[in-house]
């Protein structure tokens, strides 16, 4: 699990609304400053990928990638992760390359 200080718990509105995001065939990546000196993450992901034991494992592999590497991760933002509904291959996809995915994500925004 992440550690409870880099959860985002809410503010997910105002992410949304100030519209600085990136995507790839995974996922949508909202972000914006937080002015704190760690950076919180929150993960959404639709009913349409599939049963809730199936949609937690996938946020699962998403928080661990995150967790693994958070020391990498510029602080100071709040990042939210739309994970793509229309992406029907899930069970194929492997954590390396949901890591993968995820960090050159960041590079490309200048967060790492």
């Amino acid at each position: 699990m992440l550690p409870s200080k880099n959860r985002l718990r809410s503010g997910y509105l105002k992410i949304y609304k100030d519209k600085k995001s990136v995507s790839n065939k995974y996922f949508l990546l909202f972000y914006k400053e937080n002015n704190t000196n760690y950076s919180k993450f929150g993960f959404v992901i639709r009913k349409k990928v599939g049963k809730a034991f199936f949609r937690n494992k996938i946020k699962r592999r998403f928080r661990f990638a995150i967790r693994e590497n958070l020391e990498n991760i510029s602080p100071g933002f709040d990042f939210i992760f739309l994970i793509n509904h229309n992406f029907t291959d899930w069970e194929q996809v492997s954590f390396e390359e949901i890591k993968n995915n995820i960090f050159e994500t960041l590079k490309s925004i200048n967060k790492i």
